[in-house]
């Protein structure tokens, strides 16, 4: 064979990756089906994983014969989730009819009889059987189905066109206030300012979480604090220089933001670095400052900063709502890395913030359970995070509403974050430890279980808006939002991306 036949060869295979798994695949997929773009380090089961049908099934589907080769960039067809009156799902060790048929809205009949099982307990691991896809609820009208975005330079234009694309009807954009406002008078709306505009231009009603202050505001925590406390954020020494950041982005945004969610999960240290000295902090043998005796996570200071907020923003803008800060779901309180969920709430309740407040801010985030499942057996392929009413969808929606009926308040839920996370997928980094969670879901079972959550959404009527996390964390380089990202590193969508933008929703306002 020639050397010029051999080249020829290898610019056909570069130029078009395609017809290294065996064919030529149109650009736009056939009805009922959409293209897949290979990424580096695919395999064909994985994609299969990815989007719950078989290898066999996908090879059909692509015409590739047992021995193709994945070329990087091939376009393959494959099932959009939502579109499926079935798809397959690998039984787990510990699955049993009656855990099936409650994750998936079936009867332990109709699932025996779309697989031909003769006993209810014939399942084994491993085993592949057809399940159907949760049926479509109506959307509840007003609903808000929101996508949070995190703030990245110069794509607005791209997120916003993702975010019509998913047919939402809210966004939520992170705004830290350290990143406007580095300097002391100096702010820099200016990406801010594009996405905002963007998303109002395209219809899409607008919450800001602000949260996270400059150091400059903060001198005075971290003049002598322990270098293992720094990189945790908080809120100012002065609430006035809140109130200042506050007003002037009220002021500028009146009119195009419809809500103000104050802070994110003040109940973490993470978030509210407040040490607490019991003497000066002094300087150790290594060079080093002493730890505080404990960090101020109680609700007293964050009410204060909340009523500031509040006062504040209707001033400029009396249309505006303003949200309380959704709690991280943490069940343990040490008064320095946590306070758990139920406490704080029932605390800051207890102190009148809902005075203040439009609605009550919460966050679902750290669960592999899925949203059907109730509280708090262990379910199958989940070896942790399952034990408490936090780790359940349901379970912690329901207590936000039993909490705020103990304190006579009457106001709408906002579940300002909440995702399944998966670490299933290329390019991701390795989960953390205590983040094990992360790879007991698939990308399929997180498509799932987000439809799921969004239609047990629509029968709480405590519960006025949901904001999936997140569309855009891989793009910005957060390796812990990455794992939740509808886009993943590459540029590419999750199969979470097309479950979500197929769920009925409210229509987008005119």
């Amino acid at each position: 064979m020639s050397r010029v036949f051999i080249l020829w060869i290898f610019l056909l295979f570069w130029l078009f990756p395609a017809l290294a798994g065996g064919q030529e695949i149109e650009s736009s997929a056939p009805e009922g089906l959409i293209n897949y773009t290979v990424q580096p380090g695919d395999t064909l089961y994985g994609i299969a994983k990815r989007y719950a049908i078989s290898v066999d099934a996908l090879r059909g589907l692509n015409d590739l014969h047992k021995d193709a080769v994945l070329g990087m960039g091939a376009v393959l067809l494959v099932p959009p989730l939502d579109n499926m009156r079935h798809f397959q799902y690998e039984v787990k060790a510990g699955d049993t009819l009656y855990v099936l048929a409650r994750l998936f809205g079936a009867s332990q009949t109709e699932l025996m009889r779309l697989n031909a099982i003769a006993a209810a307990d014939s399942l084994r691991a491993g085993q592949v059987i057809l399940v159907p896809h949760p049926s479509a609820v109506p959307p509840k009208p007003g609903f808000g189905y929101g996508i949070h975005i995190f703030l990245d330079s110069g794509t607005a234009k791209e997120l916003t066109e993702q975010a019509r694309q998913l047919g939402v009807n809210w966004a939520k954009i992170d705004v830290a206030w350290s990143r406007i406002e580095a300097e002391p008078g100096n702010p820099d709306y200016s990406d801010l300012d594009a996405l905002v505009r963007a998303l109002d231009a395209a219809g899409i009603k607008l919450l800001l979480t602000i949260y996270a202050a400059p150091d400059w505001s903060r001198a005075s925590y971290l003049e002598r604090m322990n270098s293992s406390l720094r990189s945790y954020g908080g809120p100012p020494a002065d609430l006035a220089d809140f109130a200042d950041f506050i007003s002037r982005t009220a002021a500028r945004y009146a009119g195009l933001v419809d809500a103000y969610e104050i802070w994110k999960a003040p109940n973490l240290l993470k978030y509210w670095n407040v040490p607490v000295y019991e003497q000066a902090p002094a300087k150790t043998s290594s060079g080093d400052y002493g730890l505080p005796a404990a960090i101020d996570l109680g609700p007293a200071q964050y009410a204060a900063l909340l009523e500031i907020a509040y006062r504040t923003i209707k001033a400029h803008d009396a249309d505006a709502l303003v949200v309380s800060a959704g709690l991280a779901p943490v069940g343990f309180t040490d008064n320095y890395n946590s306070i758990a969920t139920d406490r704080y709430l029932d605390e800051l309740l207890a102190l009148g913030a809902a005075e203040y407040t439009d609605g009550i801010g919460a966050i679902f985030s750290a669960s592999a359970v899925p949203p059907t499942l109730g509280c708090c057996a262990q379910p199958p392929g989940v070896e942790s995070h399952y034990e408490s009413f936090i780790q359940n969808f349901d379970a912690l929606m329901a207590h936000y509403a039993a909490t705020m009926d103990k304190h006579g308040i009457d106001l709408p839920l906002w579940l300002t974050q909440v995702g399944w996370g998966t670490a299933d997928g290329a390019n991701l980094a390795v989960p953390a430890t205590g983040y094990e969670w992360l790879t007991y879901t698939s990308q399929a079972e997180q498509a799932l279980y987000i439809r799921q959550a969004y239609q047990l959404a629509q029968g709480m009527d405590a519960l006025s808006a949901m904001f999936l996390y997140n569309l855009n964390g891989c793009a910005v380089r957060d390796a812990e939002a990455c794992f939740f990202s509808l886009v993943d590193a590459e540029g590419a969508r999750r199969p979470v991306f097309d479950a979500y933008a197929a769920a009925p929703k409210a229509p987008l306002p005119q």
